[in-house]
């Protein structure tokens, strides 16, 4: 009998990549504000309520709901209260619904995101231990994360593990899309000099990452980045590469980056490790 894992941020670019990853493995649950699908059921994180039938024998949550970041509007206090409500209001809601009904998880596999780091660091290759940096970003990762630990401190699931997620590419949404046109309209932006690292993943590797979680039962936190830095720089280069017939030479990134060596060593094998291979697949689509 198929276990279920239900998914929250069921609209998100991930989570749409998600989805196809674990529906053939696992019966999926899908909360949305507007459900239309018979998998899809309805929460208010306005009136903080759920339809009393979306947690029925759910083994697995993964959590992606929030409220973007940078959405081009300006960060007031309100707009930051809803970004964190969405992430970690949601999680102490699921939290407390699962407890009221005596429910427990086999795992919780929550977003949370690189702005967590400070890269104070004194070193070049920056792991999950890296410094917690200041600031809106850094303090939202923070709790983020903590709203997740609370499920397996309170008993509520077995296992819990946070995905450090970084800069999405695809071809579908993400800034991927933006970054093309840049190089289409004014393709000097590829000569330009190279610049700080890129924390970037494709976005089939960051949703396996989330996949891979679940299958395996995964605790703890993990960056999802890809193995094979890169800097901005690098990615028009291939851009312009790939749609202009240039020849810009990719250079190995020498500076300080995030790594994910942990995920790596918990046995996830990336699709596309390097930046060349990831904006060939993406302009392929």
């Amino acid at each position: 009998m198929k276990q279920t894992v239900l998914i929250t941020g069921a609209n998100s670019f991930i989570a749409r990549h998600l989805i196809p990853q674990l529906a053939g493995k696992y019966n999926i649950k899908l909360l949305t504000r507007t459900p239309e699908a018979d998998n899809e059921f309805a929460w208010d994180l306005e009136s903080w309520t759920i339809d009393e039938h979306a947690l029925d024998n759910v083994d697995y949550i993964v959590h992606l709901a929030g409220s973007k970041l940078n959405d081009g509007t300006p960060l007031t206090e309100q707009r930051q209260k809803l970004v964190y409500d969405t992430r970690i209001g949601a999680a102490n809601f699921l939290h407390k619904e699962l407890q009221k009904r005596g429910q427990k998880l086999q795992a919780f596999v929550s977003a949370s995101a690189i702005g967590y780091y400070g890269f104070t660091d004194s070193t070049e290759e920056i792991d999950e231990n890296g410094k917690k940096g200041q600031g809106f970003g850094a303090e939202l990762s923070d709790d983020w994360e903590k709203a997740a630990d609370q499920f397996k401190t309170d008993g509520v699931a077995e296992h819990v593990s946070k995905i450090r997620v970084s800069l999405v590419l695809g071809h579908d949404g993400g800034i991927f899309p933006i970054y093309k046109n840049m190089v289409l309209q004014d393709p000097s932006v590829a000569q330009q000099p190279n610049g700080a690292s890129y924390p970037w993943n494709h976005v089939e590797d960051m949703a396996g990452i989330f996949a891979f979680a679940v299958e395996n039962n995964l605790d703890g936190v993990f960056n999802s980045v890809a193995p094979e830095p890169a800097s901005l720089q690098d990615i028009f280069k291939v851009i312009s590469n790939e749609l202009k017939g240039t020849d810009y030479t990719i250079a190995p990134f020498k500076g300080q980056h995030l790594v994910a060596h942990r995920i790596v060593d918990a046995g996830y094998t990336f699709k596309y490790p390097a930046i060349s291979a990831a904006v060939q697949d993406i302009l392929s689509k």
